[in-house]
């Protein structure tokens, strides 16, 4: 089967049409993507999807590939073959250009930054001593690279090609939406997405003394709150950790790490998501007490006060703005909030994954508030305002 075309008999075989790497490569992961959902061999031919492309015949490969990608080809070939029925129904245009833009513009400054990671576990967190780094998760590790005179953040998924076929997915729904993490480019040869580097400073590492009460205007939670809601519209859900958003005095909040909601959730999620933004805004990176210090239960005390000193008047604001402006999310979310706690879902489980283990509370959990005259105004104030 030369490029990739249907291959028949010997006597009967179509003259090939000419293809360009790019195109070859495009069918490849949109072959990876559809008909191999979520399993290794999906991710082996999205990491192969590069060297699969410039294979000219599949019934005759060459002496050196890798074996794995020996034993893809003759594994999946019949179906590739069966899939290739569909070539004119077959939309690979943007594939084509990002492969273009990746090898282009961005190849040669990921092969730099390669060659300056440690040789073993190269993703390791804890190994990143570079300047390029910007900072890790649980799923990935992001790096910062300079081309033509514009700064990106490059991202690794952990989990190779795999993982970033996953992150893929969400970024492509929220094109164009002010405030968010917007692709440049990715290759899963080199397991990386390329997206522009958001302004500011991330909100997970700000300290009290960096990020007042203050520093927070107004229409820049709104300006959030409206972010969250777009992304909403595109199906596409948040992760309300601090460290997943930056935040800039001019352009406010950005969001840096987004992904695809689940369909069986209820509507309602927005409501939570929403709510659930009090983190973002009300949690500090306050410094961490020693526990062997013989002072340290006196300090965690006189801490816990200093912290839901700067968080309840804050809370209190945040809840002020959605009464004012967006009323129907504190209806749906104590709607919400209701029905799990008479439904309680059960914990989760590998087996429920997605399902179990939902986070029903109150907004405050007022058996963990110390005892204090200064905090006493804003818990009774969260009373008036029915929380």
């Amino acid at each position: 089967m030369k490029s990739f075309e249907i291959s028949q008999s010997n006597s009967d075989r179509q003259t090939p049409k000419e293809k360009t790497e790019e195109r070859l490569q495009a069918q490849a992961e949109i072959f990876a993507d559809e008909t191999l959902e979520n399993s290794q061999d999906q991710t082996k031919i999205l990491k192969y999807s590069a060297e699969l492309s410039k294979i000219k015949d599949l019934d005759n490969l060459p002496p050196d590939l890798p074996k794995e990608l020996v034993d893809l080809v003759q594994k999946h070939k019949s179906a590739y073959v069966n899939f290739l029925r569909q070539e004119k129904k077959l939309e690979t245009s943007f594939i084509e250009e990002n492969i273009k833009t990746y090898n282009e513009k961005f190849k040669l400054a990921i092969t730099e930054l390669r060659a300056k990671m440690p040789q073993k576990n190269p993703l390791m967190p804890r190994k990143q001593k570079l300047p390029e780094y910007l900072g890790a998760g649980g799923m990935s590790v992001v790096f910062r690279i300079e081309v033509d005179g514009k700064m990106y953040a490059a991202k690794f998924a952990n989990f190779g090609a795999g993982g970033t076929n996953f992150d893929i997915k969400p970024l492509l729904r929220a094109k164009g939406i002010p405030h968010t993490a917007q692709l440049a480019a990715y290759s899963f040869e080199d397991n990386v997405i390329i997206m522009g580097l958001l302004p500011g400073k991330n909100a997970g590492s700000l300290a009290p003394e960096e990020a007042p009460m203050s520093m927070y205007k107004d229409d820049k939670i709104i300006q959030l709150i409206d972010t969250v809601i777009a992304l909403d519209a595109h199906g596409i859900a948040i992760d309300p950790n601090p460290d997943n958003f930056m935040y800039d005095s001019v352009q406010g909040f950005s969001v840096l790490d987004y992904h695809l909601k689940n369909s069986h959730l209820n509507p309602d999620e927005l409501s939570k998501e929403i709510i659930d933004l009090r983190r973002l805004l009300t949690e500090r990176n306050f410094e961490l007490l020693d526990h062997k210090d013989p002072d340290y239960e006196e300090k965690a005390r006189a801490q816990k006060v200093e912290k839901y000193k700067f968080s309840l008047p804050l809370l209190v604001h945040f809840l002020s703005i959605l009464r004012e402006k967006y009323p129907h999310i504190l209806v749906d979310w104590q709607k919400r909030n209701d029905w799990y706690k008479k439904n309680p879902p059960p914990p989760m489980t590998l087996g429920n994954m997605g399902e179990g283990g939902l986070d029903v509370s109150d907004l405050v959990d007022r058996s963990d508030v110390p005892k204090s005259p200064d905090l006493e105004p804003y818990l009774q104030k969260l009373e008036e305002m029915g929380f």
